[in-house]
């Protein structure tokens, strides 16, 4: 898997375009689009990560737990 990240603009009606260059023609591949609008100091990948931890410790302080759903997966097909 690659990750692309990159910055771009909306138009006038609030549509991001996106180009990837990936050099395999033909090739079907699964994509993924996390969009966050850009703000000072700081770029959307470091935006995103932080929300998710503050979103783990929000969960932690009301005593749940944000856990590996590859794990839960596991026991649901084990039972």
């Amino acid at each position: 898997m690659n990750l692309i990240q990159t910055t771009g603009t909306t138009n006038g009606e609030g549509n991001l375009t996106l180009t990837l260059p990936l050099g395999q023609p033909n090739t079907r591949f699964e994509v993924a689009v996390v969009a966050q609008p850009q703000t000072e100091g700081g770029t959307a990948a470091q935006d995103w990560r932080t929300a998710a931890d503050a979103i783990r410790e929000q969960l932690r302080a009301t005593g749940r737990e944000f856990s590996d759903s590859t794990e839960l997966i596991r026991e649901d097909r084990d039972r």
